[in-house]
């Protein structure tokens, strides 16, 4: 008897066990045919979705670069400001934001700092002293600040881009084929932003511009010197002749050893940079740490007329140390 239940027990356990392994072997089986069925199919639709929308921005980029030369002579803040103040730098800022891949005009842009730095004015009349100034023309600087970042953002990563692109350039070159269908090769095989500015080139072209002018403009919107090479050696080369590949092969080998260059000139300078960023990061967390654990200890910076003015002091130090530290590390080469 004993050894029959022990045998009935066994027999439970194993049919226990099957059916465990069975519901398992179904969840995967389910699971699988769900991402087979349901999810592999909405990613690539998403995919697609998403391929589209891009192709669509793209256009949308073309058309707002190829009308905002116009646009910035036609805007109406920038006719006021001509009859009021001289100002005349309408051409000037459109570059900027093209380099910088913002597509504003030099009115649009204009309004935004106006706006910015008047909500920084009230928002500082509020608190007193000159933080009303300060604020307003912090709140001012800003869309320079990131004008600037993404320009800067931007040249890297075509700099980075341009040996690869100097020798599918040349290799494309080579191989027979015309200037105009190399740019269209080169758009499709670089990312962008380089790619993109290759493909607005050779669009350019396309729609009427000859290629030296369509080449101009593309300078114009890069702020890279090593495309200002690119361009320069084939508008040379269009009038005087000569070998263009071998000029782009050449091109590429110095813009791969300026980038090796640049790179051991910011390995040189970390030091300092990160020192730069310990010294004006310091003020900061210690005030911040100061309010958390005795906020009455720091509040007289904040409702004294002395301590305003002292804080206020101390900002316009620590900002003019940073500029200071950055003019010493910053090396061009």
């Amino acid at each position: 008897m004993a050894g029959q239940s022990l045998l009935s027990m066994k027999g439970m356990d194993f049919m226990l066990v099957l059916g465990l392994l069975g519901a398992f072997v179904a969840v995967c089986l389910f699971i699988t045919y769900f991402n087979l069925m349901v999810l592999e199919p909405y990613r690539k639709r998403r995919q697609i979705q998403k391929r589209l929308r891009s192709n669509k921005r793209e256009q949308e980029f073309h058309a707002q670069i190829f009308k905002a030369y116009q646009d910035a002579q036609n805007s109406p803040v920038i006719t006021i400001l001509q009859k009021l103040t001289g100002f005349s730098k309408a051409d000037s800022i459109q570059r900027q934001l093209l380099q910088a891949d913002i597509y504003l005009t030099p009115g649009v842009f204009i309004c935004i700092i106006g706006i910015l730095g008047c909500i920084g004015f009230i928002v500082g009349s509020q608190i007193g002293g000159l933080w009303a100034w300060g604020l307003g023309a912090g709140l001012g600087f800003l869309p320079f600040l990131i004008l600037r970042w993404k320009k800067k953002r931007k040249t890297m990563k075509i700099e980075k881009q341009m040996p690869e692109a100097m020798e599918l350039l040349a290799r494309s070159l080579r191989a027979g084929h015309t200037l105009q269908s190399t740019l269209e090769l080169v758009s499709h095989e670089i990312p962008p932003p380089l790619g993109k500015e290759m493909r607005v080139t050779y669009e350019e072209q396309r729609l009427g511009l000859s290629i030296s002018q369509a080449l101009r403009r593309m300078a114009d919107r890069v702020a890279s010197q090593d495309l200002r090479y690119f361009v320069t050696a084939v508008l040379i080369q269009s009038e005087t002749g000569g070998n263009l590949a071998e000029l782009l092969e050449t091109i590429g080998n110095l813009i791969r050893d300026r980038l090796k260059l640049k790179g051991k000139v910011r390995a040189l300078t970390a030091e300092g940079r990160f020192s730069a960023m310990v010294l004006i990061g310091l003020p900061v967390v210690t005030f911040a740490f100061l309010y958390l654990v005795n906020p009455k200890y720091v509040m007289i910076l904040l409702t004294d007329p002395l301590g305003t003015k002292i804080l206020t002091a101390g900002v316009f130090m620590v900002i003019f140390g940073a500029l200071a530290m950055k003019k010493m590390v910053t090396i061009k080469v």
